[in-house]
């Protein structure tokens, strides 16, 4: 019995390996991810509900109203007369191109995310239910770039009032305006994304007397704001490490935290005249800090980290319309979209990112279409609009992601992707306003 189990054993065993290597060849199954939702309503006294992904429902067009809906119900009725009017007021980028539908859901989906108080929600699942500073000031952009200037007051009027005094932003704000969710380190990054969001909305809006009140309402927060990215910049002109919109604990200063801070104190500065603020200051530490992204960050081709963080989407941070464009910049944005490439045709965070590497993040995506954009390279831009609007959810909405089977997943809508699609459309129609160099 013993010699037969070591024969076994030695005939076995060859056998073992060729069937370990054989599938150390083959191709490994891609990540996989659920869609929780595939859009959003509001519903009666405006709690808004999600759709789940199985519906076979359809939105009535131009509206937020489920084709299911009873519209003999005057309130129905009501609210698809209220979208169709709000979506006349504005102005709809992608008109007449194979975007306009995306376009169109994108800025309604909008319009359900925020509620009557301006709170944006991120998305309407979960933890996605809170207002990151991030994710609102890029919706307050996209109205104000749809003309829809009364909604990002609404915004920047919550933003208003969950301000820190100090100028410190959460991470993100319960939706009921009575403080953080939890205990999540703050991120910097926000400090400088609602200041570029006030200057968006000064700089497009025609309504003097509107931007007046806005301004007066932001005027306490963008001083605070701007004085509190000076007080973060060291001696080398950088800020401490931070988390930023990877939502990870950093150990490392990042350009996604010293872009948004740059674009943050030239916000700023270029606001000072109309809030009666000397700007001198924030001019000056805006310089030390461009000059130190362009020598400590630039030298490498623009990385995550210094020296050899790898590829960033971040680095559209640097690109129009969040700034004057450079060919250093303009060639680092373009290596950065062909280095992040999925498989399926979108882009994640950046290459040092090690999780699910075949999933593709929708706002990384429209970060990189924005910044190809701004950057004249029309048709790599529309390539990847083309990528969003194909991987839109059942309901048309736009999705965190798109797994390796090139389905939609995670959530949707998601407030982020929805702003920079419509940025991006209205970059390539008419153009953004660039927030001035240091």
């Amino acid at each position: 019995m013993r010699s037969s189990r070591r024969l076994g054993w030695r005939i076995g065993l060859p056998a073992v390996i060729i069937v370990i290597a054989a599938l150390s060849l083959a191709p490994s199954r891609g990540t996989v991810l659920d869609l929780r939702a595939s859009g959003a309503v509001v519903e009666p006294g405006g709690t808004v509900a999600t759709v789940p992904p199985e519906s076979t429902d359809v939105f009535i067009p131009g509206t937020s109203v489920l084709s299911s809906a009873d519209r003999t119900d005057p309130a129905v009725a009501q609210q698809i007369e209220d979208d169709r009017d709000w979506l006349a007021v504005g102005q709809l980028p992608g008109t007449g191109t194979p975007y306009a539908g995306m376009a169109e859901r994108a800025l309604l989906d909008l319009r359900v995310l925020t509620s009557a108080s301006g709170a944006l929600m991120a998305a309407p699942v979960t933890a996605w239910r809170h207002v990151w500073p991030r994710d609102a000031s890029f919706a307050v952009a996209a109205y104000a770039a749809t003309g829809h200037h009364e909604d990002a007051a609404d915004v920047l009027g919550f933003l208003s009032r969950v301000a820190p005094a100090d100028g410190q932003w959460e991470a993100r704000y319960l939706a009921d305006g009575s403080g953080p969710p939890d205990d999540r380190p703050k991120q910097l990054d926000g400090t400088g994304w609602v200041l570029w969001a006030v200057w968006m909305f000064a700089e497009t809006a025609t309504d003097e007397a509107l931007v007046d009140e806005v301004l007066a309402m932001m005027r306490p927060s963008v001083i605070a704001s701007a004085n509190a990215i000076m007080d973060e910049l060291g001696e080398d002109g950088l800020p401490a490490p931070s988390s930023d919109y990877w939502e990870k604990q950093e150990s490392e200063v990042t350009l996604g935290v010293a872009a948004p801070m740059s674009l943050g104190l030239r916000a700023a500065a270029a606001l000072a005249p109309a809030l009666d603020v000397d700007p001198t200051a924030w001019n000056d530490a805006a310089g030390r800090l461009d000059q130190a992204i362009e020598e400590r960050f630039g030298a490498h081709g623009y990385p995550r980290t210094v020296p050899d963080g790898g590829a960033d989407a971040a680095v559209s941070f640097l690109a129009p319309p969040f700034a004057p464009a450079t060919p250093q910049v303009s060639q680092a944005v373009r290596d950065a979209e062909s280095a992040l490439l999925v498989p399926n045709g979108g882009h994640r965070p950046g290459e040092a990112w090690r999780k699910d590497v075949d999933v593709a993040w929708t706002p990384e995506t429209g970060l990189l279409a924005l910044a190809l954009a701004g950057n004249g390279d029309r048709d790599d831009a529309e390539r990847l609009l083309t990528f969003l609007d194909t991987y839109r959810t059942p309901l048309g909405s736009l999705p965190e992601k798109v797994d390796a089977e090139g389905k939609p997943a995670s959530v949707a809508p998601l407030a982020w992707t929805s702003s920079l699609v419509l940025l991006t459309l209205a970059q390539l129609d008419d153009g953004l306003p660039v927030v001035p160099a240091s």
